[in-house]
């Protein structure tokens, strides 16, 4: 399906060919380091998204109860998201109504949606419907409807007497609900793509960071302990949207180093939850931090309350 064109195919082979046994599984969740401290159903996300290096935001959010304010890549993120859930939901549905059919006909149906769905996306998440965004949302419907539409008829060249529900199971799995609580994670965890063969697709929008990868090893942890399927390759998908949709890859092992990583983090924020420590704002403060605004908020009016007392 989309994403598995002939040469990341190609590359995924290649990797699984060089690959280490994966030791630490989430179906392990009785046992050190995988088993929890205590659960406190922690977001992937929130452990993940390391934009604070001392994992204030946790704090903030965990223990005071505060709310990120969200920014423009953040809002972008959240509609690029769901568009992409759509458009397969669109797809699966028409299927169903129609039957089996090529992917020009299929091709042609999506590409009447694709201004409808895009405007109830953006209802949907409560933004307003800003004419760019809204342009920006079609490009990308119409952009996976393409890949959508040429894949079923890849199919349907390769096996000619597929069955209808042998044509939808081959397309990915969208956003797939993970109850991650065995492991001290939430229970209504969503995976942006799953794919055949235990691969996780984690859909990013803005610059690549090295903690991109602690994503998808945290949803890999939570659905070998929800299911027991084993879930051995990340790939990470940078989409942007200039005109054309492009899309680079970064195709990875979830290697047993990424899930020492990931469970560590964890853990300090199990601990920093339990003990409602607050760890300090970083030195390296991010602007792109979720709660960058909270935190700065604080620095000034605590600047003021030392103008008031002449301290």
């Amino acid at each position: 399906m989309i994403f598995r064109d002939y040469d990341i195919d190609k590359r995924i082979m290649f990797l699984r060919k060089r690959m280490a046994p994966i030791k630490i599984r989430g179906w392990n969740w009785e046992s050190p380091p995988v088993k929890p401290v205590i659960n406190i159903g922690l977001g992937v996300s929130e452990l993940a998204s390391r934009y604070c290096t001392t994992m204030r935001d946790v704090y903030l959010r965990r223990v005071l109860g505060k709310k990120p304010k969200p920014n423009s890549l953040m809002i972008r993120g959240a509609a690029y998201h769901s568009i992409i859930s759509r458009v397969y939901t669109d797809a699966k549905r028409l299927i169903l109504k129609m039957g089996i059919v090529q992917g020009c006909v299929l091709l042609e149906e999506l590409n009447n949606m694709a201004e409808s769905s895009s405007r109830d996306v953006l209802s949907s998440l409560g933004l307003n419907e800003e004419a760019e965004l809204i342009e920006e949302l079609k490009s990308l419907y119409k952009f996976f409807s393409i890949q959508i539409a040429a894949e079923i008829d890849r199919n349907l060249s390769k096996h000619p007497y597929i069955e209808l529900d042998s044509l939808i199971n081959s397309m990915p799995v969208t956003e797939r609900v993970v109850d991650g609580s065995l492991l001290g994670l939430g229970k209504q965890l969503r995976v942006d793509l799953l794919l055949e063969g235990g691969i996780l697709i984690d859909v990013k929008t803005g610059d690549r960071r090295d903690f991109h990868k602690l994503g998808l090893v945290g949803y890999a942890l939570a659905l070998e302990a929800d299911s027991g399927i084993p879930a051995d390759i990340g790939i990470l998908a940078y989409l942007r949207v200039d005109g054309r949709p492009q899309i680079s890859y970064d195709i990875f092992e979830l290697s047993d180093e990424l899930r020492l990583e990931f469970l560590s983090l964890r853990d300090e924020a199990t601990s920093i939850v339990s003990n409602e420590e607050d760890p300090g704002i970083s030195q390296n403060c991010n602007e792109f931090c979720p709660f960058y605004g909270v935190c700065h908020e604080e620095e000034d009016s605590d600047l003021q309350l030392r103008d008031i007392r002449g301290e």
